[in-house]
């Protein structure tokens, strides 16, 4: 993320959230001290069990001050928000495994803790059902293929699709059964053309 990327959408007059990592120390050192000195301007808690485990997400928002920001971030960033989310997995036999995270996001509109929450697990929706899928099912981050590498992009994206069209649940299963019995990928590919 840089601050390039905000002023071209800025200029395009579109909104983002970005999340401030440790490649930007001194912005992330600016979010933190924020937190430190000022109080929220809104919250909103959501919770969710299942799977074995009890999820606690908490948004605060934070208006910005004058000069708060370093250099360049401040003309382009209107709020800070910091995302506190609580994990309680069940071990067996251990009980409860509870594990504590932080994450400083800022924004280039004001936004209500709760539309601030929503767009944020709509980013997590899109990484869980379409890039890990990528990662870790298609195996995309082992490709070692670097001579137009966006071709075997575009093959996955269209496995995907069809996958996808063809209703499947479980994709890693679908893949594993389709190659081992080549007339089960072919009656599947005829399924999905005629619906």
């Amino acid at each position: 993320m840089s601050k390039k990327t905000l002023m071209i959408a800025s200029e395009k007059k579109a909104d983002i959230l970005v999340q401030v990592k440790g490649n930007q120390p001194t912005l992330l050192a600016a979010c933190e001290d924020l937190a430190r000195h000022r109080t929220a301007t809104q919250c909103d808690v959501q919770h969710d069990k299942g799977h074995g485990r009890i999820e606690t997400r908490t948004v605060h928002t934070f208006d910005l001050p004058q000069n708060w920001l370093p250099d360049g971030w401040q003309p382009v960033v209107q709020q800070v928000a910091r995302i506190s989310r609580t994990v309680e997995r069940k071990r067996h036999g251990a009980g409860w495994e509870k594990t504590d995270e932080t994450a400083w996001w800022i924004s280039t509109d004001t936004l209500s803790a709760a539309t601030f929450q929503a767009a944020i697990r709509g980013h997590w929706s899109v990484e869980n059902q379409n890039h890990h899928v990528r990662d870790v099912t298609l195996r995309e981050d082992h490709c070692r293929v670097r001579n137009k590498p966006g071709v075997l992009g575009r093959l996955r994206s269209m496995t995907l699709n069809c996958l996808r069209a063809g209703r499947v649940h479980n994709i890693a299963v679908t893949l594993h059964r389709n190659a081992m019995n080549f007339d089960r990928t072919r009656n599947f590919a005829f399924v999905t053309r005629k619906t």
